[in-house]
């Protein structure tokens, strides 16, 4: 049996509440489609369901609860009526009328002239206000029902009678008034005199009430001897649908239906296929319970792990389109486009199973269950975009995508509205957090920083705004993580970045060997190589107008990586890049160590870089390449002691100051051999879609001769 999924949420409008037992502004579920049915899940955990992570995790284990009982019930006999082509509500199926539901200030006037001619009020423990809800909804012209979700005890409600005695004559029945117990029922209906109606049965029903309060997402719907009210469960429209196909082939007495509930939420395109006025249930059209061009629409995710391999695909940036097409993958194979450090078009080349034993790895550390909302502000042609969506395929858990141009206002905004866990962002994007001064929304858990190295100064910033920022190592050939903070830490210092190290995720195994002609190092640091089941199987080449199949690990399945790391058992603390490592005059220079200097001698990080091209008698020689206008603070030149700048090709007057006045003094300190030899001025640095800097394609700007 084909199981597929698709996360949903609803946003209730204004201050709106559900019940008296829930707080929730957002709720939250998942529609199942099985061999092309619908149904939907959405637990109410303060009704006493078991919660989303539990309902998905017995989904997923081919479990059952109330709730995914009656979906699957709902998707055979939806998917049995789309394989005829036919409606579920054809022939004489007739909805009964509903009442409408108010859970805070409503214009009952309005609702009158609509045509409804009974209103349920959601109840609390302030009664009193009940009350007055009671009194304006009477002046209306409106019968009543009240559902106190059992929040009262009997003294209260006796109390709540007897104050709105005179009301009583307009109210049909109070549903659920004190938790269910027949004999304290029997004795309250004896004692007010008011009807009472039972919506779930916290033991055996024995009585004690006058009408029965059925709900299709959760009860069976076998007849019963006296009325009953059928409603939806404040759930997605299909389950709405659902509902209302019950109350219209139901058996027995029907008193009432409550099946517009979807009044109460943010409108969708699912919803704006219902009645927008009046009592009246208004069919979506379609086969079976309908909404087929809108269902078709949504994202499905397979739920076995043994679904169908889906087509090979290539993600690669739209606007910076690969040679030919890319190359072409077998099924089960995801490629991610990268220019690597050659400069050269490439494609890391992963498996389905590649990328879901990273994910699961991921959401191992990270406590991912399907309760956690993840909002994707990174591109889904990167790793680290694409794999939220496989977490959340295997965890249930739900994605916000953001697909806008980055904004930290917005994003800060995002969080706070969709209820946000979890979030991937790179070190360009903290940044511009901490310069808005932007404060995270309470429930989020964690922000993974990945995609380059995190300053210590930033982490702290960051931190002491309330960001609880996890900084993490990984690559595209890994599948994204390799090591990441521990989630305990994530308020704490900076010692994730420093210090002791960032922790080695558990599906990896990890070791460092020696570079080749480099001094001999100290214990535990070298260039690492990793060997684990998340590793891509290799790469793919653009090389002389065709693409060429390169492997990725060696016969005992390791990977030498071009990065320098320290290891400490399973702590690793990055080092840098190997291939930033050039020998001038026989000398080692760490260009990454050049370019430490220059940010702490004052030019803006991320705003210039240093490169090495070839020179005859050098071997190689360094470039700094700035964006312009960086120099224009005398402070900054000051700072700048320490750059002998042979040749100056920086057309910005201001810029260009900075570094001659900076080049008196660099020649007294500098080795000769480390000295940058020209200075090039560009209007913006070559980036990547995640901000960092493209080395290979710096190093093209540099005029091809120097002067002598």
């Amino acid at each position: 049996m084909e199981i597929s999924y698709h996360r949903y949420r609803l946003k209730s409008m204004d201050a709106v509440r559900g019940n008296a037992r829930s707080a929730r502004l957002i709720l939250e579920g998942f529609l199942i489609r099985v061999d092309g049915g619908f149904g939907a899940v959405q637990p109410w955990p303060e009704l006493g369901d078991a919660s989303l992570e539990e309902q998905w995790q017995a989904l997923r284990a081919g479990g059952s609860t109330p709730l995914l009982e009656r979906a699957r019930f709902c998707a055979a006999v939806d998917g049995a009526a789309r394989r005829e082509a036919r409606s579920l509500f054809e022939g004489e199926m007739e909805v009964p009328r509903s009442h409408a539901t108010v859970t805070g200030p409503a214009d009952f006037a309005a609702l009158r002239g609509e045509g409804f001619e009974k209103v349920k009020l959601k109840g609390s423990r302030d009664w009193q206000r009940v009350l007055g809800q009671m009194e304006a909804a009477v002046a209306a012209g409106l019968r009543l029902s009240i559902d106190f979700n059992g929040v009262l005890g009997a003294e209260d409600f006796v109390g709540f009678a007897k104050a709105g005695s005179a009301l009583r004559p307009w109210v049909d029945f109070v549903e659920d008034p004190v938790p269910y117990e027949p004999e304290v029922w029997e004795r309250l209906r004896e004692a007010t005199g008011w009807r009472l109606a039972l919506d779930r049965a916290s033991s055996d029903e024995g009585g004690g009430y006058d009408v029965r309060v059925l709900k299709p997402a959760v009860d069976s719907m076998a007849t019963r001897t006296g009325p009953v009210l059928v409603t939806s469960y404040m759930d997605h429209p299909l389950g709405q649908t659902f509902a209302a196909w019950e109350a219209a082939r139901y058996a027995g007495v029907v008193a009432g239906a409550g099946l517009l509930t979807h009044r109460l939420f943010e409108a969708d395109a699912f919803s704006q296929r219902l009645s927008a006025t009046g009592p009246d249930w208004n069919s979506p059209g379609g086969t079976g319970l309908g909404f087929d061009d809108l269902l078709a629409a949504l994202t499905w995710i397979p739920l076995a792990e043994n679904a169908p391999r889906k087509p090979g695909k290539v993600w690669q940036n739209p606007r910076d389109l690969l040679p030919d097409g890319g190359p072409k993958l077998e099924d089960g194979q995801i490629g991610f486009a990268t220019s690597g450090s050659t400069g050269l078009p490439s494609v890391v080349v992963h498996t389905e199973e590649s990328l879901a034993v990273s994910a699961r790895a991921v959401n191992a550390w990270l406590g991912v269950t399907a309760e956690s909302v993840w909002l994707r502000v990174l591109p889904e042609f990167h790793v680290g975009g694409y794999q939220i969506h496989t977490r959340a395929a295997l965890s249930g858990s739900r994605v916000v995508v953001d697909a806008e141009r980055w904004d930290a206002g917005r994003f800060a905004i995002l969080c706070q509205e969709e209820g946000v866990t979890l979030t991937s962002l790179v070190p360009a994007q903290v940044v511009d957090l901490v310069r808005c001064g932007q404060r995270p929304a309470e429930g989020l858990r964690a922000v993974v920083v990945g995609g380059g190295a995190l300053a210590e100064d930033t982490l702290t910033q960051a931190r002491e705004l309330g960001w609880p920022l996890l900084p993490s190592y990984g690559n595209s050939e890994a599948g994204s993580q390799v090591a990441t903070a521990s989630l305990f830490r994530a308020t704490s210092g900076a010692e994730e970045t420093g210090g002791r190290g960032l922790e080695v995720l558990p599906h990896w195994e990890v070791r460092v060997r020696q570079e080749p002609g480099a001094r001999p190092a100290g214990a535990g640091e070298g260039v690492l190589e990793l060997r684990g089941p998340a590793l891509a199987g290799g790469r793919y080449v653009w090389c002389q107008d065709r693409w060429v199949w390169q492997a990725l690990a060696d016969r005992e399945g390791w990977w030498r990586t071009a990065d320098r790391v320290m290891l400490s058992g399973r702590r690793l603390r990055f080092a840098g890049r190997v291939d930033r490592v050039v020998k001038i005059l026989g000398e080692l220079v760490n260009l990454e160590t050049v370019e430490q200097g220059l940010a702490e001698a004052g030019l803006a990080p991320g705003r210039f870089a240093v490169v090495a091209v070839p020179e005859l008698r050098q071997g190689m020689r360094l470039v700094l390449v700035v964006e312009e206008g960086i120099c224009n603070h005398e402070e900054s030149v000051k700072r700048l002691a320490g750059m002998f700048v042979e040749t100056l090709c920086v057309e910005d007057e201001k810029s260009g100051r900075a570094a001659a006045a900076a080049m008196e003094v660099y020649g007294k300190k500098a080795a000769p051999f480390a000295r940058i030899s020209q200075v090039v001025g560009v209007a913006r640095l070559p980036r990547s879609p995640l901000g960092k800097i493209r080395y290979a394609d710096v190093a093209a700007l540099i005029p091809p001769s120097v002067p002598e």
